[in-house]
């Protein structure tokens, strides 16, 4: 009887633990099932985390490419509104300087012994240099780019009137050789070094440095320029033969005192 006791104990026992192992299983699936889930359910929040990152750091690359975009376009457009403005400024003083420049007047006065006299009248405020005054037969507007073409090679050798310096004011001279042309046109250098071309209907147009002045020459072949003689003005000739005739007395009334 005892023994019966004992092993039906043993079988509840056995049961109670059985049904304990049992629970413990089932609780701990669902523990793990929940982990999972929540695992499952972290992973889910981190994917769409990275994802959102991900985008973001996209858009912040897109939002950086445009700026380094636009910023490349504003150097591009600043550098050429600097070219632009300097071009500009170099232009308002390219004008300005032809204002003046355009205050060099040249016409004829007469013809003696085959010769062109000439009147230079410089008002343009400052004294020129390399004044070269040019008799050309055209009948149409002469321009800086077809001057060459009225001395072309074999052809009758320019005349010309050449000043190293011309003062402010009026100058009188002539042409070398016989006058050959119906039109004048001129090529000085302003103050500040810069060559200029005065065409036969008042047009100013800008030659540049003294390299383009010489090159100019050597198209036109007067790569040697002789200084032409000025006209000494009557007024100065009476003037100085009052002044001979009064020293002369001077002299004679010396003399006689003597």
């Amino acid at each position: 009887m005892k023994e019966k006791n004992w092993l039906t104990w043993l079988t509840v026992l056995a049961l109670v633990v059985g049904f304990a192992a049992m629970g413990a299983s089932v609780w701990l699936s669902v523990q793990a099932a929940k982990q999972t889930q929540r695992n499952s359910q972290l992973a889910g929040q981190l994917y769409q985390a990275s994802r959102t990152k991900s985008q973001e750091a996209f858009s912040v690359k897109k939002r950086l490419d445009k700026l380094a975009s636009d910023n490349s376009s504003l150097k591009k457009k600043n550098s050429r509104l600097a070219k632009e403005n300097q071009a500009l400024k170099q232009a308002n003083q390219d004008l300005s300087a032809a204002s003046a420049a355009a205050g060099l007047n040249v016409w004829e006065t007469e013809e003696k012994s085959g010769k062109l006299q000439l009147e230079i009248d410089n008002q343009t405020g400052q004294a020129v240099s390399d004044l070269l005054v040019l008799a050309v037969a055209a009948s149409g507007r002469v321009t800086l780019n077809s001057l060459p073409s009225y001395f072309p090679v074999g052809g009758a050798k320019p005349r010309y009137f050449y000043r190293k310096k011309v003062a402010i004011g009026k100058t009188e001279g002539s042409l070398t050789g016989a006058y050959a042309g119906s039109d004048m046109v001129c090529l000085f250098a302003d103050a500040s070094g810069v060559y200029w071309f005065k065409g036969n209907r008042g047009q100013i147009e800008k030659i540049g440095s003294q390299a383009h002045f010489k090159k100019l020459l050597r198209q036109i072949r007067l790569n040697k320029l002789e200084e032409s003689p000025l006209l000494v003005k009557k007024t100065e000739k009476k003037k100085m033969s009052k002044k001979t005739t009064k020293k002369t007395e001077k002299q004679s009334s010396k003399k006689k005192a003597e």
